[in-house]
C-alpha cells in the first residue's frame, strides 16, 4: 500500500519511488497524502516536502509549481527543488545575514528582499532536518 511519488523541475528528476506518506506546503497550508487519497490538485507554495517510508523520511525544498494525486500516482511539478543533500546550512545563513545586512531603498525593494528572506528561510529548514 504505497503511492508512486515523482518529483520533478523543468530541467530534471528530483526524486522517484514508493513512499508511504508524503506532505507538501500548498499555497493554502499543508497537505499530507496516505494511500488512496482522493484525486487533487494543487498549487504549491514555498516551503518543505516530507516523504516517509517505514525505512526513512527525505527533506526536500520546493518553491513553486503544482501537485496531483490520483490512483495512488503523485506528481509534484515545481518550478525549483533541492534534495536536502543540495543545500549548505552554512551558504544559506550566509545569503540571509547579507539580505538582513542590506539597506533597503523602496517598498518595491523590501517586498524583493522579504520574498528572498521567505525563501531562504525554507531552505534553512529543510538543510537543518
Amino acid at each position: 500500500m504505497k503511492i508512486n511519488c515523482s518529483i520533478l523541475t523543468p530541467e530534471r528528476v528530483i526524486y522517484e519511488g514508493q513512499v508511504d506518506f508524503i506532505v507538501v506546503q500548498s499555497t493554502d497550508g499543508e497537505l499530507g497524502f496516505l494511500y488512496n487519497h482522493t484525486p487533487l490538485i494543487a498549487e504549491l507554495g514555498v516551503g518543505e516536502a516530507r516523504l516517509r517510508t517505514t525505512e526513512r523520511a527525505d527533506y526536500f525544498y520546493i518553491d513553486g509549481g503544482f501537485v496531483e494525486i490520483k490512483d495512488n500516482e503523485l506528481i509534484l511539478l515545481a518550478e525549483s527543488a533541492f534534495k536536502k543533500e543540495e543545500l549548505s546550512k552554512d551558504e544559506v545563513e550566509g545569503q540571509i545575514r547579507e539580505i538582513r545586512e542590506q539597506g533597503v531603498r523602496d517598498l518595491g525593494e523590501r517586498f524583493e528582499l522579504e520574498v528572498s528572506l521567505k525563501k531562504l528561510k525554507a531552505q534553512l529548514r529543510v538543510a537543518s532536518r
